[in-house]
């Protein structure tokens, strides 16, 4: 009786992981070198109720120690030459990937071969926009960005 029960279970498990795994493996929109010893692959670019998400992987060529400062982190929506920069919550507290006790800045700490996966919330550009340029620290830019809309 035992085991016959187990294969549903597992079944039922394998459908519940299924999301946790195919956004693990989300392909990059637009890949650029870095300087802190990765490869930085921008996966989301995605507009919803006024806000702007972008969502970036570090791939580690080597051991990554960095911090990344949210002030020198922001899009730019190149036809009209505006720049946004990362929103902040009530309390000054970037809403983005977050070290404890800092509220400016990231923590990003890989082994080589590694990865590791960030994420920052900007006012969205309007709807006419459909690419941005996206900037981060250490990174070249990634230019020529698509926005998806969210219904």
């Amino acid at each position: 009786m035992r085991g016959s029960t187990r294969y549903p279970l597992l079944a039922v498990l394998s459908f519940l992981l299924l999301p946790t795994v195919v956004r693990a493996q989300a392909k990059p929109i637009a890949t650029v070198e870095t300087n802190i010893n990765a490869t930085a692959e921008l996966y989301e670019c995605k507009r919803k109720a006024g806000v702007l998400t972008v969502k970036v992987r570090l791939k580690a060529t080597g051991k990554v120690d960095e911090w990344l400062y949210f002030r020198e982190t922001y899009i730019m929506d190149v036809g009209s030459g505006k720049k946004y920069e990362v929103l902040k919550d009530t309390d000054g507290n970037a809403i983005a990937t977050t070290s404890p006790s800092y509220k400016d800045r990231i923590s990003v700490q890989v082994a080589p071969g590694g990865s590791f996966n960030l994420w920052w919330k900007f006012p969205a550009p309007p709807a006419e926009t459909k690419t941005i340029t996206f900037s981060m620290p250490g990174a070249e830019p990634f230019e020529d960005v698509p926005i998806t809309d969210a219904p």
